[in-house]
């Protein structure tokens, strides 16, 4: 459980929480931020809430009931960006084994084009050299907008 949550479950302010503690506000809010708590922090906040060290913990989770319709998609798109990054480095690894070790090209080439679909779905292949691609490079290349 998060230092928030702890927090929040006790009915606590950040204020209040950090004078339990001896720590400033600062502190608290940069805990409850993400920001790592030093040993010594960590054994105040165990303290406080009468745990164990190991037990401070700091939430990186991202609360999503919190997020817009629009915000939502963009985590969900980082997050289908970042499944796309691990499968290439693994068939990047891979890849090789089955070409060279069991003579497997059908596999390699299967899974290859898989991940050259998937890459063209995630980065809109459309959008690379689409109609407002030349426009975008000429702007780029002249250094002002063209009309």
């Amino acid at each position: 459980m998060s230092i928030r949550q702890k927090r929040l479950d006790k009915g606590w302010t950040q204020s209040q929480l950090a004078e339990f503690c001896g720590l400033s506000l600062r502190t608290i809010q940069r805990v409850e931020k993400g920001q790592k708590p030093t040993l010594e922090t960590q054994k105040a906040l165990a303290a406080v809430f009468e745990t164990e060290v190991s037990e401070i913990v700091v939430n990186h989770d991202i609360d999503e009931s919190l997020l817009s319709e629009d915000e939502a998609k963009e985590l969900e798109y980082i997050r289908e960006k970042r499944s796309f990054f691990n499968h290439l480095i693994t068939y990047l690894i891979v890849a090789p084994f089955l070409t060279l070790v069991n003579w497997n090209f059908g596999l390699a080439i299967g899974w290859g084009a898989w991940l050259v679909y998937k890459a063209l779905k995630l980065f809109d292949a459309k959008e690379l050299f689409g109609a407002g691609w030349e426009k975008r490079e000429l702007e780029k290349r002249i250094g002002r907008k063209v009309k």
